[in-house]
């Protein structure tokens, strides 16, 4: 049906009329009415008169309660009356109120800005007096208080390398935040604070220092890694195979969060190392010789015997641990951590010793001497002994040092160092040149030929007031006999 311009006209007027009676209506009823979008502390007093609101804010005052919850399923309950929460002045409100209704009420209806009244107040000393005593901050036996741990590295001992260990956010608070969000909520007379929600409330807890997914961290990783994956090994002979590997690197290995650093500690790699070289070590230990006279007796001390080159296998260690190994070597151990990929990992060392004996007996350590072939000084008889072959072949007198602190034969179990057929004898108030110089230990004592004139007072008590300077004092023919029967390496056994 076609509208004529007259109809058209009565329409539109009609719809004028409608429209401003309901502008009229909605003005007579938002006239002692809080406009629509009011609120008092975020309690809706949308359409209420100015009494009915203020009677609503103080009945939600009277009956406050806020629960807080945070982590590890922590709660705290604070109530109104706990803190003096009290209505504002209604000076402040009735203020908000007239500001408002100078306005048009149609304002809030088309993006006017929202009336929101502060009607509450509250005791900051006794709020803050009762967040100290929270058990979110004290804690108590069934709510521990944790603080937060930076996700780092730690050793698998499945895996066998080293993974990213998450971070542990814990629960504690930082109080200045803690105080601010419980406050803000009391103030909005909100019902419940969720302080777990950190999109609202980011900062109540106190954070990590480094979370699992930061980048630093995976590279931190990579370096650890690159420290821990090598296999180095020692060849000890007789199918013996001495190995630092990842279950002792991971030890020497230190992670630092704070600096975010990855660092190999040398002094724990020589600590470990100390403990390989004294492994193997057998100067100094007890070991139990058949003197001449058939008696049985344990001598120890001297330098007798295997030792590890400690320094040496220390450079030659960090030498190898500073290499790192190659990535594809590593991804193939991380996947499977197999002997075959280890393999690819092997660093093959050779122990490097300062000091050798005949052999080395794995199971008992003090059969590592040439028990065929050695010499025997007897300090209390006063006398030397030479075995070949497992026979004494040849035996003599000797003067050895002179019974006091610096001139004492030392007793021990020594080897042949050197030989020479002359040899000029040195101290600080001596110089003696000698013939058939057999040298037993490094501090300078050796058998060798003393053209001194008392042979003819010898006794087994002599040296105790005419000794030596500490060598085993023999005549010239004793001397060249003692030379021509010893090797270098042989065994020297000094006792009494």
């Amino acid at each position: 049906m076609r509208i004529t311009k007259k109809q058209g006209g009565i329409i539109g007027g009609v719809v004028a009329v409608v429209l401003i009676a309901a502008a009229i209506g909605v003005h007579a009823h938002y006239q002692n009415r809080w406009y629509p979008g009011s609120t008092f502390n975020k309690v809706d007093v949308s359409g209420m008169t100015y009494e009915e609101s203020v009677k609503k804010v103080k009945k939600s005052i009277d009956s406050y309660k806020l629960k807080i919850k945070g982590r590890n399923k922590g709660q705290e309950m604070i109530s109104g009356k706990e803190i003096d929460l009290a209505f504002t002045s209604e000076e402040k409100v009735k203020e908000a109120y007239d500001a408002q209704h100078k306005k048009s009420v149609f304002s809030a209806f088309f993006g006017g800005s929202k009336t929101n009244v502060t009607a509450v107040t509250l005791s900051e000393k006794k709020l803050n007096k009762k967040l100290k005593q929270s058990v979110l901050v004290k804690g108590n036996d069934s709510y521990k208080i944790t603080k937060p741990v930076d996700a780092t590295i730690t050793y698998d001992t499945n895996k066998k390398y080293g993974v990213i260990q998450k971070e542990d956010k814990g629960n504690y608070l930082n109080r200045k935040e803690f105080y601010n969000a419980t406050k803000r909520s009391v103030e909005s007379l909100s019902k419940t604070l969720n302080l777990t929600d950190e999109k609202n409330n980011p900062d109540v807890y106190v954070k990590p220092g480094l979370y699992h997914d930061d980048e630093q961290l995976k590279q931190m990783q990579t370096t650890y890694n690159e420290y821990l994956f090598h296999f180095i090994q020692w060849d000890m002979g007789n199918g013996v195979k001495e190995t630092l590997g990842p279950d002792a690197l991971k030890d020497c290995i230190t992670v630092n969060t704070k600096k975010r650093t990855v660092k190999l500690s040398q002094a724990k790699v020589e600590k470990w190392l100390e403990s390989f070289c004294l492994k193997y070590k057998t100067q100094g230990i007890a070991r139990t010789f058949k003197t001449h006279s058939g008696k049985k007796i344990k001598v120890s001390g001297g330098d007798y015997g295997w030792r590890i080159d400690y320094d040496k296998v220390i450079a030659q260690t960090m030498k190898a641990l500073k290499k790192a190994p190659e990535e594809s070597a590593i991804k193939a151990y991380e996947k499977d951590p197999s002997k075959e990929n280890e393999q690819a990992l092997l660093t093959s060392l050779k122990p490097v010793y300062s000091h050798k004996g005949y052999r080395m007996d794995y199971t008992n350590k003090q059969n590592d001497w040439d028990t065929q072939n050695y010499s025997e000084v007897d300090l209390s008889a006063q006398e030397v002994f030479v075995y070949k072959k497992g026979k004494l072949v040849f035996s003599t007198t000797c003067i050895t040092g002179k019974a006091t602190p610096d001139r004492i034969t030392r007793t021990g179990v020594y080897d042949i160092k050197e030989k020479k057929l002359t040899k000029t004898l040195t101290g600080a108030d001596y110089s003696v040149p000698t013939r058939y110089w057999t040298r037993i230990m490094w501090t300078g004592t050796g058998y060798h030929y003393s053209s001194r004139g008392d042979w003819g007072s010898w006794s087994p008590t002599y040296y105790k007031t005419n000794g030596s300077h500490g060598c085993v004092n023999l005549t010239l023919s004793d001397a060249r006999s003692v030379y021509n029967l010893t090797k270098i390496g042989d065994p020297v056994f000094i006792h009494y």
